[in-house]
C-alpha cells in the first residue's frame, strides 16, 4: 500500500481479513453478522471491520475477540457537509480508494499483521483496484436480493433493449424481462432504480454500473440468500462465478448465540396479550420517509380496520400523525406506536400475522425467516423488485393498490392477509420458505456448508 510503517507482528495471527460494508442504509449490519460467523469458524484469524464512526457507534460491540472495529473516513470535510444522502454517498464513493488504503493501514497496525484478504460490499467494487495493487484477494459480498444483482449485471443489455428514462418505461413498463434468465417473471417497472429509471448518471447509479463490469472479474461472489430459493438465479451465478456462495440469511449465521434482547418499549409483552397471527407489525426502515398524505392514510386505515398493530415510527414522524391519533390508540389499546422495536424478535412472535414493509431486502429475509407474510409498500432502490417477488412469484404477501398507502387500501389488504383464505395460503407458503431457511442454516445445510467453504478461501484454512 506504499507505506513504510513498521508493523509489530502478531505471531498468533494466521490470516487477516478486512470487511468493508457500504456505510449507508442497512448494509453494515448484515455484513457484521457474516463477519461474526466467519470469525467463529476461524478463531486463529483476525477480522477487521472497517466502517464510518457514525455506523460503528450504532452497531453492537463485536461478540468475538478476533474481531475489531476500525473507523474510516466518510469522505466529508469541513468544507463539504451535505445534508442530502445522495450527495454524501457521492463524496464517499469519490474518495473511497484513498479511504480504503488508509483504513487498511490502520487495521494492519491495530492487528499486528498484514491484511491477506479484503471482503467488501459489492457496491464498493472499486476496492478491486486497491487489492490488485496490494496483491491480496478481493471477495465481493452482495447483501441485497439476488434478483436485483442479476438485473444490475445485465444493465447494458436491458438498456439496449428497453431504453432509458420515463419514455422507455411507458413503452416497456408492463413487459417482462424475458431476455434475461431469472427475470422473466419481472417487469421493467420492477427493476432497481438506476438501470432504466431515476438519475442513471448519478454517482450512485454509476457506481452500480461499474460494479456490473467489475464483478465478473472476481472468481467469488457471496450472496445473502439460500440455495434453492430461485433455481434459475442459482444457475446463472453458478455459471458466472467459479465460487458462488449463497450463504444467507446472514442474520441467522451467528453461531455464538443471539445478541442480548433489548426491548425498551415492551413490545414483546404487549404482543403476549394477543392471539396467533392477529397483529400487524409496521416498519419502513430507517431511511424511508412516508409522505404526509400517506402517513395519514395509513393511520386512518389502521384505525378503521380495527386490527391490533405495533408501529415502529421515529418520534419526529410521530408528530406528523393525525391530531389525537396516538391518544386514541393508547386509550383503546388496539395499537402500540414506538420509536424503535426489536424487529427480529417481534417478527418471531406468534401474535404477528403480517409485516407492513417497504420491502428492503434485510426486512424481507427477516420476515421469511420468521414465517410472516408481507404487505408491500415499496419506495425506491430494489424495493419494487422485492415487492414483485413477494406478491407474484413467492406469493407470500400482497402489494398495496397502486403501491401507495390509502385508507381503504390498507383496510382491504389487512383484511385479506389477516382474515381471508388468501392470507392463510400466504402463511402456508411463507412457512414453507421458513422451513427451507432453517434447513439451509442448520449444521448440515447449504448455507452453513458454503460458509465453511468461504472460510477456506478468505482465511486460507
Amino acid at each position: 500500500m506504499g507505506s513504510s510503517t513498521t508493523i509489530s507482528v502478531n505471531p498468533g495471527c494466521q490470516s487477516h481479513v478486512a470487511m468493508v460494508p457500504f456505510p449507508f442504509g442497512s448494509h453494515p449490519r448484515p455484513l457484521l453478522s457474516l463477519t461474526t460467523a466467519l470469525a467463529s469458524l476461524a478463531p486463529s484469524s483476525h477480522f477487521s471491520f472497517l466502517c464510518t464512526d457514525q455506523f460503528l457507534a450504532s452497531l453492537p460491540s463485536p461478540l468475538l475477540a478476533n474481531i475489531s472495529f476500525v473507523p474510516i473516513s466518510d469522505g466529508l470535510t469541513d468544507l463539504t457537509v451535505p445534508t442530502d444522502i445522495v450527495a454524501m454517498i457521492g463524496l464517499f464513493v469519490k474518495s473511497f480508494e484513498k479511504i480504503l488504503i488508509e483504513g487498511l493501514k490502520a487495521a494492519e497496525l491495530a492487528a499486528g499483521c498484514k491484511v491477506s484478504c479484503v471482503m467488501t460490499d459489492a457496491f464498493l467494487s472499486m476496492a478491486s483496484n486497491v487489492t490488485g495493487e496490494m496483491g491480496v484477494k478481493w471477495v465481493p459480498v452482495w447483501p441485497g436480493g439476488p434478483q436485483a444483482l442479476l438485473a444490475h449485471l445485465h444493465t447494458d443489455l436491458i438498456r439496449e433493449i428497453v431504453g432509458v428514462g420515463d419514455e422507455a418505461l411507458k413503452t416497456y413498463g408492463d413487459k417482462s424481462i424475458d431476455f434475461v434468465p431469472g427475470l422473466s417473471q419481472y417487469h421493467s417497472s420492477d427493476l432497481p432504480e438506476g438501470i432504466i429509471v431515476g438519475d442513471v448518471q448519478s454517482s450512485f447509479s454509476t457506481m452500480l454500473h461499474q460494479m456490473a463490469h467489475r464483478l465478473p472479474n472476481s472468481t467469488v461472489i457471496v450472496l445473502n440468500t439460500i440455495q434453492g430459493l430461485d433455481s434459475t438465479v442459482d444457475s446463472f451465478f453458478t455459471q458466472k462465478f467459479t465460487n458462488y456462495f449463497p450463504t444467507g440469511p446472514f442474520h441467522l449465521l451467528n453461531s455464538t448465540g443471539p445478541e442480548p434482547l433489548t426491548d425498551p418499549y415492551d413490545c414483546l409483552s404487549w404482543l403476549d396479550q394477543h392471539g396467533p397471527s392477529t397483529v400487524a407489525y409496521i416498519s419502513v426502515g430507517t431511511i424511508v420517509t412516508i409522505p404526509p398524505s400517506e402517513l395519514t392514510s395509513l393511520a386512518n386505515g389502521l384505525a378503521t380496520s380495527g386490527a391490533p398493530f405495533i408501529w415502529s415510527l421515529n418520534e419526529k414522524t410521530q408528530s406528523l400523525l393525525p391530531p389525537g391519533f396516538i391518544d386514541k390508540i393508547n386509550q383503546t389499546g388496539k395499537g402500540k406506536i414506538v420509536p424503535w422495536a426489536p424487529q427480529i424478535s417481534v417478527l418471531g412472535h406468534t401474535a404477528v400475522g403480517v409485516f407492513v414493509s417497504h420491502c428492503g431486502y434485510n426486512s424481507v429475509m427477516e420476515s421469511i425467516a420468521a414465517g410472516v407474510p408481507i404487505l408491500c409498500r415499496p419506495f425506491f432502490g430494489d424495493h419494487m423488485t422485492m415487492a414483485r417477488a413477494i406478491s407474484h412469484i413467492w406469493k407470500i404477501g400482497i402489494a398495496l393498490d397502486g403501491m401507495v398507502f390509502t385508507e381503504q387500501g390498507v383496510v382491504r389488504a389487512l383484511e385479506v392477509v389477516l382474515k381471508g383464505e388468501e392470507g392463510r395460503k400466504m402463511r402456508d407458503k411463507v412457512r414453507e420458505l421458513k422451513d427451507m431457511v432453517n434447513i439451509a442454516v442448520s449444521q448440515e445445510g447449504s448455507s452453513w456448508d458454503n460458509l465453511k467453504r468461504l472460510v477456506k478461501i478468505v482465511c486460507g484454512c
